[in-house]
């Protein structure tokens, strides 16, 4: 073992551990040396000296604890930002309690397998990616808190990547953000208050489950997007207080299972741009949304089974968790101004209650009754609704 005081790393051997004592070390450092376990005793701090990345490991089996990492390069480009820390072919390493706030760029992962990044802080400048992986398979991220990126947490190109229990917030863009991923599971994380939202696009067979996604607030803003996602799993997630819920663009044989939709403007919107939606929804609960159910694709194929609505009526009829004004204000957005009016909520109590005024390809024949909130912001939820129906006309642009 190896104690090093300020301010040098010197040559290392292949499986050595090192212990960095407090104080400040300057950077920025490369580690190519396999096998190397890097320990930071509380108080050492590494600076990059304001150019470039901080620390870079580029072979198998390193492992980093505990560092602090400040004074990164200015750097933004999207791919290869001047990060804290960026691990390129480093097979199997691991890194566990990194601390870096006011830096450009958080962890970046390239063409490195089997990663772990655990329990580590990370606070941005809004101008970079947070936590980034870019073709890297097998690849863990779990319990890391992430703030003020422009994307907080960025996958590209992975397969059976672990994102679990990460805290996602004030991103310049995305909270959580996945492109062309296969069979990834995103379990446990919280995404709010971010620019836009969350997003999945262009996969196939992730796996979200027990997430919340929470309080995005705003034009086109949405508890999460998916955009020509292919045979998705979404169970016990839950959508609360955001302009849009859950956003479905060109997905399909999308299974959304147990999740609970609660005081959105829209719970649930159909956009079509290309494609088409087709969704099996069962066992939600949707309570407190101004929409339950908005279509704006007139392909899309979207089954209800045994789903509870605090708007179900104790009638033997299917219940209807969208309407026909619902559907109108999604194709002409200005008139969500109406909604609140006493002729639509007129129009709707009747089309809740008369079989031969109701769009029945919508409805659920298994619907169950839950109550309503107790106190319901409609006021609010006007608004909200208002801007998540009318960004179905932005889709269309």
């Amino acid at each position: 073992m190896l104690v090093l005081h300020p301010p040098t790393l010197p040559p290392l051997a292949p499986g050595q551990t090192v212990v960095l004592e407090a104080g400040v070390y300057r950077g920025p450092w490369t580690i190519q040396t396999p096998g190397v376990r890097l320990v930071a005793r509380p108080g050492a701090l590494l600076d990059g000296g304001g150019q470039g990345s901080a620390l870079v490991l580029s072979a198998p089996g390193i492992q980093v604890e505990g560092l602090e990492v400040r004074n990164v390069g200015q750097g933004d480009d999207f791919y290869e930002p001047d990060a804290a820390l960026v691990l390129d072919g480093c097979t199997g390493c691991v890194v566990r309690g990194l601390v870096a706030r006011g830096v450009t760029g958080g962890i970046r992962v390239e063409r490195s397998n089997g990663v772990r990044i655990e329990a580590s802080l990370l606070e941005g400048t809004g101008r970079a990616p947070g936590l980034q992986t870019y073709r890297s398979d097998g690849v863990v991220l779990q319990g890391n808190a992430i703030r003020g990126f422009l994307d907080n947490l960025y996958v590209e190109y992975g397969e059976r990547l672990r994102i679990e229990g990460n805290r996602v917030e004030g991103a310049g863009r995305y909270g959580l953000h996945l492109m062309f991923t296969y069979q990834a599971r995103l379990q446990g994380n919280l995404s709010r208050r971010n620019r836009v939202g969350s997003a999945l696009m262009h996969g196939a067979k992730n796996q979200v489950e027990a997430n919340t996604f929470a309080e995005e607030v705003g034009p086109l803003r949405y508890g999460l997007l998916l955009q020509e996602e292919w045979g998705t799993l979404l169970r016990d997630n839950r959508f609360v207080r955001s302009t849009i819920g859950l956003l479905s663009l060109d997905s399909r044989d999308i299974l959304l299972e147990r999740n609970r939709f609660e005081h959105n403007g829209t719970a649930l919107l159909f956009a079509r741009d290309a494609g088409r939606n087709t969704l099996l929804a069962r066992g939600n609960t949707f309570v407190g949304n101004l929409y339950d159910l908005a279509v704006d694709d007139p392909q899309a194929r979207v089954t209800l089974r045994g789903n509870a609505f605090d708007r179900a009526a104790p009638l033997p009829v299917p219940h209807l968790p969208s309407s026909s004004f619902a559907y109108l204000s999604a194709r002409q957005p200005d008139l969500s101004l109406f909604a609140l009016s006493p002729g639509v909520l007129l129009w709707e109590a009747a089309e809740a209650r008369v079989p031969g005024l109701r769009l029945l390809e919508l409805a659920d024949p298994e619907a169950r009754a839950v109550p309503p909130p107790p106190h319901s912001p409609a006021p609010t939820l006007l608004g909200l609704a208002l801007l998540g129906l009318g960004g179905a006309l932005w889709l269309r642009r």
